[in-house]
C-alpha cells in the first residue's frame, strides 16, 4: 500500500510523492470504513485526531530524549 520514497529528503518531489501516497492510503481506508458503516467525515476526523495524538506523543518523547522534531505544516 505504501511505496518507498524515490526522492531525496528535503526535496519538493519527495513532499509531492508523500502527499500522494498518504492521500491514496487515506482514500482506501476511508472507503473501507464507509463500506462498513462509518460516515466519511467522522472517519477522517478520527484520522486527524489520531495524527495529532501521535505528534503529541512524539513531542513528549522528544522532551525526554531532547531530540529536535519536525513540525507539521
Amino acid at each position: 500500500m505504501i511505496d518507498p520514497p524515490t526522492a531525496e529528503p528535503g526535496s519538493g518531489e519527495r513532499k509531492v510523492e508523500l502527499d500522494q501516497t498518504v492521500d491514496y492510503a487515506i482514500q482506501l481506508l476511508m472507503e473501507e470504513a464507509h463500506t462498513l458503516g462509518w460516515q466519511r467525515v467522522e472517519f477522517l476526523t478520527a484520522i486527524m485526531d489520531a495524527a495529532k495524538n501521535r505528534i503529541s506523543a512524539m513531542e513528549d518523547e522528544r522532551e525526554i530524549e531532547d531530540v529536535p522534531l519536525l513540525k507539521p505544516n
